[in-house]
């Protein structure tokens, strides 16, 4: 068994209660994107009100709100960070909550809220128990939600101007009951890639098609070839998406006018790096293959937002372990891996670490992320901020 620094639930009651009123404040005034502000400004003065003073802001370039706070032990040490990403969706809030969005198209439906209360309750607690090895490296983190804010704090610096050693997060998880957490070693999510092709031929009057470069016929095929990609050039052994999600050609009122261009856009989603390049390969073969059929043109964008998630084994076997000795072993549970994408992936390509899944099911929330009815459950403050600050105080010591 794992000699553990344990922070018990109980313990961190006081600082999840404190923690959850500044959540309140951030689920109201959401925001979208890198350039959070008042969000920014938010974690800032609650940061301070804990007695910090080691605070950065705009790590990740001059139009991206990411906050790092450092807490130092009175003992040397590793250095861990753990990182709360904090932007909200661009959706309409139908929770009733007293503290619902007063933004329209603008709510905070994955948790993102929590994930930072979360962390600001772990800060809270290390700046009053200061006896402790090594440093903790707190990341608030914008733009997760299609922005790649964690790229660009990596790209600013983020490991070495701070030293980070691991990295460790949690996130929200309506299919676990609360008081729970669960774990997945090596892929926990998946490469999240998107994809345009352009089929351009030559338009014409409908009536007279041989005098015409038919783009939507070579779409047409093209959707049902693309779905060959997973079903016959990916081996079952492996996982992979294509789903098309736009089709779009001509005018609806222009019943006898045919096209000259037809667009295909959709997601992509596998795992291995080969896998993924599979993908990419065979879609572009595919495309210009059924453009060359029908002696039109096909143009391809083929674009990686967001490498697959991979919790390194060996720190989610350790992390487990230390969760188990804070929260009980039958509160730790096994989670599958997802098609979605993450990219708290960007930091776990940089140093070993895990992310976790924070459970939140209970009589009062079980509506699904990024559904307009979602709000983190408050109850799980403690449960998440106690194995988070269980990790980092026993990983800094080892």
């Amino acid at each position: 068994m794992i000699d553990a620094v344990i922070v018990k639930p109980e313990e961190m009651r006081e600082c999840a209660q404190v923690a959850a009123q500044v959540r309140h404040t951030i689920h109201a005034y959401p925001e979208v994107g890198l350039n959070l502000t008042q969000t920014e400004k938010t974690i800032v003065e609650a940061l301070k009100s804990f007695g910090c003073e080691a605070i950065e802001t705009r790590v990740g370039g001059a139009d991206v709100a990411g906050v790092v706070c450092v807490v130092k032990g009175d003992q040397p040490g590793r250095t861990i960070g753990l990182r709360a990403d904090s932007d909200a969706l661009p959706l309409n809030e139908n929770t009733g909550v007293p503290y619902a969005s007063t933004r329209a198209k603008h709510m905070h439906a994955c948790g993102h809220d929590g994930h930072v209360a979360t962390l600001l309750a772990v800060v809270k607690y290390f700046m009053e128990h200061r006896h402790f090895a090594g440093t903790l490296v707190a990341i608030f983190q914008p733009g997760e939600e299609g922005f790649a804010g964690a790229r660009h704090m990596v790209e600013d610096g983020l490991v070495e101007r701070f030293g980070i050693d691991e990295f460790y997060a949690l996130h929200a998880e309506p299919t676990l009951d609360v008081g729970t957490v669960g774990f997945v070693p090596g892929y926990a999510t998946a490469n999240a890639d998107t994809f345009e092709i352009v089929f351009e031929g030559q338009g014409g009057h409908g009536s007279r098609p041989q005098f015409s470069k038919d783009s939507i016929v070579a779409m047409g095929e093209a959707i049902l070839a693309l779905q060959t990609i997973v079903s016959r050039n990916v081996s079952p052994y492996y996982a992979a998406v294509v789903s098309i999600c736009c089709a779009q050609s001509g005018d609806p009122d222009g019943t006898s006018v045919m096209p000259q261009k037809a667009l295909l856009r959709g997601t992509t989603r596998s795992y291995e790096p080969e896998v993924q390049d599979l993908i990419e390969r065979r879609m572009n073969e595919i495309a210009q293959g059924i453009a060359q059929t029908y002696g039109i043109k096909a143009t391809v964008n083929y674009t990686r937002l967001y490498p697959a998630m991979y919790n390194t084994p060996e720190n989610v076997q350790a992390a487990r372990e230390i969760a188990a000795q804070a929260i009980g072993a039958a509160n730790v549970k096994e989670f599958s891996r997802t098609t979605g994408g993450e990219d708290f992936s960007f930091m776990l390509l940089e140093r070993p670490g895990c992310l976790f899944r924070l459970g939140m099911k209970d009589a009062d929330h079980t509506a699904p992320v990024h559904n307009e009815e979602f709000d983190f459950n408050d109850k799980a403050i403690a449960t998440g901020a106690a194995v988070l600050a269980s990790i980092a105080l026993t990983r800094m010591k080892s």
